[in-house]
């Protein structure tokens, strides 16, 4: 439980254009901490849907042009924007997530006098597929900056080691603090069947399924094909893809030419994400890159088994062969050698599901994440 602050602490948190869970672990911290005597402040880009959803919760938003890609002429604007900020709303500490808001949140804190900044790492950036050049360029950068970090936090293990291995980051300076999410919502029980009726699956299907963003590191292709001969063999399986992206239409045309392309479903963003999981039998992630997969612990507490790539973070979250089953990235047979697995086995699903509820309650709660997170912010607050 927080402790009772006796003033509050004002943090800078920065974060570049932000969607999908970066942009909802940031507005946890922001509002949940608020417990715990830190008063957060958001620096963004303006007229995001990050911006407007911060001032719904009530919170501080000044506007900074932070770009997503590395720019050589915007990036010192956003520098300097820091600087000026920084030396007008003095606070005690600055937050950064993601590479970017990190590289010029660092730069800007040394330049306002030294600011205690922390790095949040939420997603691996050397994952397969980047070119030497780029991994390079990041792993210089990251070097250089890490001598302006007053602590680093990765969302996982897997990132951790990740930064101390491919890095070069001394091992001291990394803390893992595992994301969590308020799981209530996901434990109460739902109308399944309004939820199968509103998504256009059949009452008694066994639905495989995954709401993401449609990018090249959630490989949805992958699962599309991966899905194919689960759809061919077991005539009662459907696929449930929900969630938009730059890779949707390709995705859609895709899933247009299967053989059984009446039971793959993509009903676009979804809003609902606990009716959604009512709908489905088994969550299932095609990821070739994951920091902590945020969609597979609220699946887990849905009461859902899962079959996912042991991408990043995920081999901590799901217990293979207790909460689910784990193949290798990228592989599309063995994925759908999984699903074909659990569909053939009502028992092993619910048996599975149980498990994934209990571990996402003991290991991935709010509560948890924000009483670690504060006590960094005191470690390094001194």
């Amino acid at each position: 439980m927080p402790s009772e602050p006796t003033q509050s602490v004002r943090v800078l948190q920065v974060v570049r254009p932000a969607v999908g869970g970066m942009k909802g672990h940031l507005l946890q911290l922001a509002k949940g901490l608020e417990a715990f005597g830190f008063d957060s402040e958001i620096a963004c880009p303006g007229g995001t849907d990050l911006s407007r959803d911060a001032v719904g919760l009530r919170l501080t938003v000044h506007p900074v042009p932070i770009v997503g890609p590395l720019h050589p002429l915007r990036d010192p604007i956003a520098v300097a924007a820091l600087v000026r900020l920084m030396h007008e709303r003095r606070p005690a500490l600055v937050h950064a997530h993601g590479f970017k808001a990190a590289l010029v949140a660092r730069v800007a804190a040394r330049l306002a006098g030294r600011v205690p900044c922390i790095v949040t790492v939420h997603n691996h950036v050397l994952y397969r597929g980047i070119s030497r050049f780029t991994r390079w360029r990041y792993v210089s950068v990251e070097r250089w900056l890490s001598r302006m970090t007053s602590r680093i936090i990765t969302v996982s293990d897997s990132l951790r080691l990740e930064l101390v291995h491919q890095y070069g980051i001394d091992p001291e300076l990394i803390t893992t603090v595992h994301n969590g999410l308020d799981l209530r919502p996901f434990l109460e029980p739902a109308d399944r069947d309004a939820a199968r009726v509103k998504r256009g699956v059949p009452a008694g299907a066994v639905v495989f399924g995954l709401a993401a963003r449609f990018a090249p590191q959630k490989a949805m292709d992958v699962l599309v094909r991966a899905a194919e001969p689960v759809l061919d063999r077991h005539g009662d399986t459907w696929l449930l893809l929900a969630g938009d992206g730059p890779l949707l239409e390709r995705v859609r045309s895709q899933a247009a030419g299967a053989t059984h392309a009446g039971r793959i479903i993509m009903p676009g963003r979804e809003s609902d994400m606990p009716g959604f999981l009512s709908a489905l039998d088994v969550y299932v992630s095609s990821a070739l890159s994951e920091g902590l997969p945020l969609g597979t612990v609220e699946a887990m507490a849905a009461g859902l088994p899962v079959i996912s790539t042991r991408a990043g973070g995920t081999p901590e979250v799901v217990e293979e062969g207790v909460t689910g089953m784990l193949v290798e990235p990228g592989d599309a047979t063995a994925l759908g050698d999984a699903m074909l697995s659990l569909a053939a086995d009502p028992g092993a699903r619910r048996l599975m599901g149980e498990a994934g509820r209990a571990r996402a309650l003991e290991e991935f709660t709010e509560e948890r994440m924000l009483e670690r997170t504060a006590a960094v912010y005191r470690e390094v607050l001194g």
